[in-house]
């Protein structure tokens, strides 16, 4: 029974309680600090979600401009192509077999 009231059990116990009872506290503390991060990191990764989303339909709209622009350029260029200008002369004008015009 000596050894139960000894200054060095009742250190033990003491640092032992002491221990556990730090252990205890600082593992709640993680518990919460582990949900809070985990909220955190739920709503930036939401908003950066939300911004990958704009940053893809904005790249469409400017894919869809580009092909626009390409469809426009072509016909531009099919325009600005030099046409042939083909004369075509009615036949009622000039009659077979007459002569020059004198005058």
């Amino acid at each position: 029974m000596d050894f139960l009231t000894s200054d060095s059990f009742v250190t033990v116990v003491s640092v032992v309680g002491s221990a556990v009872g730090l252990f205890l506290a600082l593992g709640r503390r993680i518990d919460r600090v582990e949900k809070g991060l985990g909220e955190r990191i739920d709503r930036v990764e939401g908003r950066l979600g939300k911004r990958i989303d704009r940053v893809e339909d904005r790249f469409k709209q400017i894919r869809e401009l580009k092909t626009a622009v390409s469809v426009l350029d072509a016909k531009l260029d099919e325009r600005s192509v030099p046409q042939r200008l083909a004369v075509q002369e009615l036949p009622a004008d000039y009659s077979v077999g007459d002569e020059g015009e004198s005058g």
